[in-house]
């Protein structure tokens, strides 16, 4: 198993202020950093000189930290070991040169070779326990020593003096932006150096005092730099400078409208640009923009912001001249998780092992039923669609309602013989014929038929009527429809009597659960279910070697991505002619059902 390497050493890691002989200057013009007049240790040395990895960097995570901040590549000692998937069997290793010249022919790099130039936005594509969030807490610190040795920042950015400066840890929710955070918070309680600039230290923030800040404010007084951590909620990030922003997970943020991956960046993208070194006569900025931000994270489908990021990171034109693009695997980042480990995790998920360690994309949404045989478990054989209920049996509806794009859905399960069995289910599409729509059915329950088959738009007030007379067969004990249906649905229901029938208004959480509810009772075989008629062209698609229903096939195709932690958006796929009304209506049924 590759070992850590030692952390770069340098003479600068000696003392980071005060005098420094001219001598030294000299030997270490190539890798100190000097910025209007200020001398910077550069970030390994900073990591050097205040033990930040007291074991030593892994050499990937060397080569990361060191491309990002474009410091010179080590083309002679071959450190980077380049193995299997459990990151065992050596093939062969590399210098950092080849390493970067390796990543760009995978396609797993943007650029090929250093060109002098630096590029400040990140796209960090790391697979799980690959140590993403410490190499996020080291930017972040290194950003903040930046502006405090720089003693007066606003004045170098050509900013009001007391304006306040941000280092800013973005994630989905307050909690997994907090870890980030907490790593910061452990750097600058552990250095000396930050520790008197401390103006306040709390679980939320701290805040520093420049030397500026000392002159102007006193002693005791205002600290104008900042380190905090929100979560992704786009139209609280607006407004104030930020010069480093770090958005973790972001291929896991909520997509609702207010904290979309792509909203928070819009966000604070001119925030950042604000931070270029300005003429002191003109005003104007000299140079391209010094603020940072690091887009860091586990990859999931391809699709969302973060793989159009990573896409665009590709194109080599102007919109990406300013990324640097780099994905690795867990075992290439952390060579010192055991065997073990891969092994379990591949065992518990194969599908989904190289997504979450290989750090590569899914070539597709995962599908919400990963087994068909989970599901063809749950099937009766034999079983029909019930034409009424036992006088006074208990149902119960769920419904998933659409009047011009969509059809409306309706799902009646009982519990018989102690599992919930699918008695009927009923669908009307916009612009079909009833029979094109049910074929499982003998004929539809409602006399009048033709008011809600082939019609570009479907009336509610015949859906109304058609839920009546579902009533008078199935005595429906509850049933529910979400939000998009709205109020009106619910009034014109409730005017012919179906009372038991009521809006809810379904939250993303509250979702993801009812279809977590669906899968446990289909892995338990707690679910009784028809699949019925099962067609017969041979151009049908098939599972485990099997036709289905179009209900049953309807639930296979469903795919599922992650909203968060712990929430899944399952839905059709995003392909003319493919609906997932059915199966909402179903698990809205069971969920009541439960």
């Amino acid at each position: 198993m590759p070992t850590r390497e030692p952390v770069f050493k340098s003479e600068l890691t000696s003392e980071i202020s005060g005098f420094i002989s001219k001598k030294r200057k000299a030997s270490h013009k190539q890798i100190s950093e000097t910025e209007g007049d200020v001398e910077f240790l550069n970030i390994l040395e900073f990591i050097d000189r205040f033990r930040l990895f007291p074991d030593g960097l892994f050499p990937a995570q060397r080569f990361i930290i060191k491309l990002y901040y474009n410091l010179p590549l080590d083309d002679k000692n071959k450190d980077i070991p380049i193995t299997d998937k459990y990151g065992e069997a050596v093939k062969w290793h590399l210098t950092e040169v080849e390493y970067l010249q390796y990543l760009y022919d995978n396609k797993r790099c943007n650029i090929r070779e250093q060109d002098g130039r630096e590029r400040r936005e990140l796209v960090l594509i790391l697979g799980r326990r690959s140590g993403k969030s410490a190499l996020a807490a080291i930017f972040a610190a290194y950003e903040l020593y930046k502006l405090l040795k720089r003693g007066h920042p606003q004045a170098y950015y050509g900013m009001p003096s007391g304006s306040e400066i941000r280092i800013l840890d973005i994630a989905n929710d307050k909690e997994q932006a907090s870890i980030v955070y907490n790593d910061i918070q452990g750097h600058i309680q552990a250095i000396d150096y930050f520790k008197s600039n401390i103006a306040h230290d709390t679980q939320t923030y701290l805040r520093f005092r420049t030397d500026n800040d000392r002159k102007k404010f006193g002693p005791e007084g205002k600290g104008t730099i900042t380190a905090t951590f929100k979560s992704s909620i786009a139209k609280g990030l607006r407004g104030r400078g930020i010069i480093c922003a770090i958005l973790d997970e972001i291929a896991f943020f909520v997509d609702n409208g207010k904290s979309s991956a792509e909203r928070v960046y819009k966000a604070i993208k001119p925030s950042i640009a604000q931070f270029a070194r300005k003429d002191k006569k003109t005003r104007r900025a000299v140079g391209d923009t010094e603020g940072r931000m690091v887009l860091i994270s586990s990859p999931d489908a391809k699709e969302g912001f973060f793989y159009k990021q990573y896409q665009m990171s590709m194109t080599g034109g102007p919109e990406s001249r300013n990324m640097l693009m780099i994905q690795a695997p867990t075992w290439e980042i952390r060579p010192d998780l055991p065997k073990s480990y891969y092994e379990e995790e591949y065992a518990k998920d194969p599908a989904g092992f190289m997504t979450e360690h290989g750090a590569e994309f899914s070539d597709r949404v995962r599908g919400f039923i990963e087994d068909a045989r989970d599901l063809q478990a749950c099937i009766v054989p034999d079983m029909r669609p019930r034409q009424a209920g036992i006088p006074r049996e208990p149902h119960w509806a769920g419904v998933d309602f659409g009047i011009s794009g969509d059809g409306t859905a309706i799902a009646l399960t009982r519990i018989y013989q102690g599992k919930i069995e699918l008695a009927y289910h009923e669908v009307w599409y916009p612009k079909k014929k009833w029979a094109e729509c049910n074929p499982h059915l003998l004929a539809p329950m409602v006399p009048y038929a033709m008011t809600l088959q082939d019609v570009a738009r479907i009336d509610i007030d015949a859906i109304a009527d058609w839920f009546f007379a579902l009533s008078r067969r199935f005595y429906i004990q509850q049933g529910v429809f979400d939000q998009w249906a709205g109020p009106i649905f619910e009034a014109v229901l409730h005017k012919r009597t179906l009372t038991q029938f009521e809006l809810r208004n379904f939250s993303p959480s509250e979702t993801s659960q009812m279809f977590h509810g669906f899968k446990m009772s289909m892995y338990y075989k707690q679910l009784a279910l028809y699949d019925y008629p099962i067609p017969q062209n041979a151009d049908a698609q098939m599972w485990d070697g099997n036709r289905h229903s179009p209900l049953i096939s309807e639930l296979l195709e469903l795919q599922s991505t992650s909203g968060g932690k712990n929430i899944i958006i399952v839905e059709a796929p995003k392909i003319r002619g493919k609906h997932d009304d059915q199966s909402d209506a179903l698990v809205r049924s069971i969920a009541l059902a439960q």
